[in-house]
């Protein structure tokens, strides 16, 4: 037979037992099951699952370790390169502006015409150049080719020309000058032919400049720029500009090499840097080259398989929990089912076993009764025959009395023990065709004498009309033997018992047996039916007897119900089916 949920449900929370679950109160009790579910439950959860989840966070662990040391790899990576780009750029330019001061001169650099000449093949060859001038020694400007008018300009106190004139050459930040727009300046220094000192400048486009950096941005949170030792950006942050053109991240320390780290925002997001302290083999510079990343953006591949991940454990960590939980409701309700039946049949056995000793027992009984009752009632009538022939005693009516009170007593005699031998005989297991009223009048006969002397009234209604019951004569003599003694210990003398049946519809017959005895309290109502429960002092009763009658009518495909008040008596009612379905097993 498949288990029903209620089957399930039943094995591990008592609300949903039946009612003869209770016949293994003797053996375990239902804690006992809900511990054994609840331990199977853990252990195979803990062998299922904790290996999942260790192996998972380890796999979470290495892989962002992983990703982590790659993405800073990557960014440092970007940075170097991009550091190679901008120190090229800056050394190819110096490198030429030597070289033309050095090959031209002082004097030809002067004339104005030869200087527009060298401004554009310094364009053609290289690039990225505004204009050209030449400044002497006390920062005049001697020599100018370009867009703008800045002949005589003086630039003695411009930092670029005072460092390079401690140096050979400069590179300097970015800034507006005379002309009042962003530009930088790479300038070399060269002697005249008198000793005295003059300064080639060159001013390069700053746009340029950022397009070379551009091209190593690599990502949609990603930002590459320059920034000068003071924080002072160089060139534009899409996300790290801050008031007065400051870069709202800490200045990594001083590095010979490309570096990397980690660092936070101003927003406290997780950033990788990838930094480089610019110098050039001419000139030194004021410039850091930094390349920032966000680090959720940098992982976002990462994050969304680690999101999938989760959502596969959790569907896998649901399936596994519900298998499990299953399994082991299963085998639970398996090991409750097997030790139910087996304490049912131990009860039965049990029961059957003390049956079939009452059985011999009234057997015995009863045979060795019938011997002297038969001489009795030979006797007795052998004696009345003779008062009956001879005159002398034939008017003697107190006599004759005397003698038809014996055989009336032997008679009796006669009938309780072809009773007991009756009951014996009905132990044994068979379904056949019963008159439920004969048999209620069967087991009432066997109390008319304690009936009498207690002074209890009995009634039994059982019309004619309900047909005859198929089903065991044994269990269902039992059962009323059973309800009836039950109800003689609970009422005092002078109270009465009312048998009475009913059909209930078409295929069930309603047995009701009533008294106005003590009742049962609402605490017990509910334990009447487990072995070994009973109300009467120690010694007076083993509790069995309401418990098998239980069993008895559940195999008789019955049901058994009480209704009870204390002080005012209590009602047995069973239901049995006219025709039993199925045979009852032996």
């Amino acid at each position: 037979m498949i288990p029903t949920a209620k089957d399930f449900l039943g094995a591990i929370w008592p609300p949903f037992r039946h009612k003869d679950d209770a016949l293994l109160t003797p053996y375990y009790t239902f804690h006992d099951y809900r511990q054994i579910w609840g331990m199977g439950i853990f252990i195979l959860m803990a062998a299922a699952l904790l290996p999942l989840l260790v192996m998972t966070l380890i796999y979470y662990q290495l892989t962002e370790q992983s990703i982590d040391r790659e993405a800073i790899l990557r960014t440092e990576r970007v940075a170097s390169n991009a550091r190679r780009a901008v120190t090229y750029f800056l050394e190819e330019r110096l490198a030429a502006l030597t070289f033309t001061v050095n090959e031209m001169g002082y004097d030809r650099l002067t004339d104005p015409g030869r200087l527009k000449e060298v401004l554009s093949n310094l364009k053609l060859g290289f690039g990225g150049l505004t204009d050209l001038s030449v400044i002497a020694d006390d920062g005049t400007q001697v020599a100018y080719a370009g867009p703008f008018n800045l002949e005589g300009k003086n630039y003695s106190t411009q930092p670029w020309f005072m460092e390079c004139k401690q140096s050979s050459a400069c590179v300097s930040e970015i800034y507006l000058g005379y002309r009042d727009v962003p530009h930088m300046v790479v300038a070399v220094k060269s002697l005249r032919a008198d000793g005295r000192f003059f300064i080639l400048r060159a001013t390069l486009e700053t746009e340029r400049l950022i397009q070379t950096l551009d091209s190593y941005r690599t990502g949609e949170h990603a930002d590459i720029f320059l920034v000068n030792h003071a924080g002072v950006l160089q060139t534009p942050s899409k996300y790290y500009t801050g008031p007065d053109q400051r870069l709202t991240l800490a200045l990594p320390p001083y590095s010979e090499r490309t570096q990397s780290l980690v660092a936070s925002d101003a927003a406290k997001r997780a950033v990788v840097i990838g930094y480089a302290y610019i110098d050039t083999k001419i000139a030194a510079t004021s410039f850091i080259l930094m390349v920032v990343k966000e680090r959720a953006g940098m992982m976002k591949v990462w994050l969304d398989l680690r999101h999938q991940i989760n959502w596969f454990l959790a569907v896998s960590a649901v399936i596994i929990t519900v298998v499990i939980i299953l399994t082991s409701t299963f085998m639970v309700n398996k090991i409750f089912h097997a030790d139910r039946e087996k304490a049912k049949t131990m009860m039965l056995a049990e029961s059957n076993a003390q049956l079939a000793s009452i059985g011999q027992l009234a057997a015995g009984v009863a045979h060795e009764i019938n011997n002297p009752l038969a001489l009795i009632n030979e006797t007795a009538g052998y004696i009345k025959d003779l008062f009956l022939i001879e005159d002398r005693y034939k008017d003697d009516t107190e006599m004759v009395e005397h003698i038809d009170s014996i055989i009336e007593a032997v008679e009796r005699c006669g009938t309780i023990t072809r009773q007991l031998l009756g009951f014996a005989r009905h132990f044994d297991v068979q379904v056949q065709p019963i008159n439920l009223k004969r048999m209620v009048d069967d087991v009432v006969n066997f109390h008319k004498k304690e009936a009498e002397y207690r002074n209890i009234s009995i009634h039994v209604d059982i019309p004619e009309s309900i047909p005859l019951i198929e089903t065991d004569r044994g269990k269902l003599q039992q059962i009323i033997l059973n309800l009836v003694n039950n109800a003689f210990q609970a009422i005092s003398n002078g109270c009465f018992l009312d048998i009475r049946a009913k059909m209930d519809d078409a295929q069930h017959v309603c047995l009701f047996i009533r008294d106005n005895g003590c009742g049962i309290s609402k605490d017990h109502l509910n334990k009447i039916f487990e072995p070994f429960f009973t109300t009467k002092k120690e010694g007076k009763g083993t509790g069995l007897g309401l418990s098998i009658t239980y069993g008895l009518v559940k195999k008789l495909s019955g049901n058994i119900t009480v209704e009870s008040q204390t002080g005012e008596g209590t009602t047995f009612m069973v239901r049995l089916p006219i025709r039993m379905e199925k045979e009852i097993p032996s």
